[in-house]
């Protein structure tokens, strides 16, 4: 394996957006949707304008593994004759190339992740990070089990070699995550299953877990998981306007939810050593059509701002902006 090139000790006192996309998605170009695509160089100029250091970062999508034809229909279909072997394998490769070789003058700013399918031709994904770790470091794995609509409890069976091979690096999981009652892939109560028996492993639960409150307190009970902010903007939008993929008012956690930032807030106050801030970008806007399970869908059209991710942080205290974008982070980073 290649020896990682960002440590612990480097990320102390500084700024780390902890969910960040790089890449192309085929699905929402395709359909007219947005966002659809960021390069490293792109999100570079976007942290040097909001004074942030570094960015996790992870493929946008398995685009390339499914087939077009359905996309229309929100539906990933594996194709006949993919354009990447398996799920994620171009993808994964052309973002360690955008940050290694393509911009190596940025690579200080940027911690690898790779993407992977929890239930789908899992043998040759794990064959190819093995390759891919040979040439470049991978510091953790982002799941996105709504995106390539494969279920996170995969990992339990068929998907289980994914859980050995971080246990063996000791490398965390980032986890899209929901409280839609409709959505069969990606929904709390089905990640939790994941993670209450493999408490030896790290996890980030993405999306404030749509602010519900019994399973935030959930998170926070537990020393190896943490919840992260990513697309807070919008998250506190859908909440405020009723979004059925967000936790009702009496689930909730209480706050003010006409002001994102002052739900970062009320999150950081009860949470302070369980919440980290990220952005989502360029995801922090979402203006989509997604298939949430079978024959069930939902309309975005929500947009937000990297400015206005990173205003939410800068309203914190200082003490708990530190542990939100610093302390929390590294401690999921690195297990320290």
């Amino acid at each position: 394996m290649v020896e990682k090139h960002i440590t612990a000790d480097d990320l102390r006192n500084k700024i780390i957006d902890c969910h960040s996309h790089v890449g192309l998605a085929l699905k929402p170009y395709v359909c007219h949707e947005y966002p659809y695509a960021q390069t490293i160089e792109g999100l570079y100029y976007r942290q040097k304008a909001a004074g942030v250091d570094v960015n996790i970062v992870f493929p946008a999508s398995a685009s390339l593994f499914f087939d077009p034809a359905y996309f229309e229909k929100g539906e990933m279909r594996p194709a006949k004759n993919p354009l990447s072997a398996f799920p994620y394998a171009i993808e994964n490769e052309m973002l360690m190339l955008d940050v290694f070789e393509f911009n190596p003058e940025h690579k200080d700013r940027f911690i690898t992740f790779v993407s992977v399918d929890p239930g789908r031709e899992v043998a040759g994904q794990i064959n190819l990070l093995g390759e891919l770790e040979k040439r470049f470091p991978i510091y953790g794995i982002k799941i996105s089990p709504v995106e390539c609509q494969s279920k996170i409890t995969s990992l339990l069976d068929e998907g289980k070699p994914f859980l050995d091979y971080a246990a063996d690096r000791d490398i965390p999981f980032l986890l899209h995550t929901t409280v839609d009652p409709l959505e069969e892939y990606s929904h709390a109560a089905m990640t939790f299953q994941v993670i209450d028996k493999n408490p030896h492993l790290r996890f980030c639960l993405a999306h404030c877990i749509g602010f519900h409150r019994g399973f935030l307190q959930r998170a926070d009970a537990m020393p190896n998981v943490w919840v992260d902010t990513a697309a807070l903007k919008i998250q506190v939008q859908s909440t405020h306007e009723g979004h059925r993929a967000m936790a009702t008012a009496q689930e909730r956690l209480e706050g003010d939810y006409s002001d994102h930032a002052k739900i970062f807030g009320a999150l950081m106050a009860r949470y302070p050593d369980t919440i980290i801030w990220g952005t989502d970008s360029p995801w922090y806007a979402f203006i989509c059509r997604r298939k949430q399970g079978e024959d069930s869908y939902l309309d975005f059209r929500l947009k937000g701002r990297y400015e206005d991710e990173k205003a939410a942080l800068d309203s914190l205290p200082e003490d708990l902006r530190t542990k939100a974008c610093n302390t929390n982070s590294l401690k999921f980073l690195f297990g320290t």
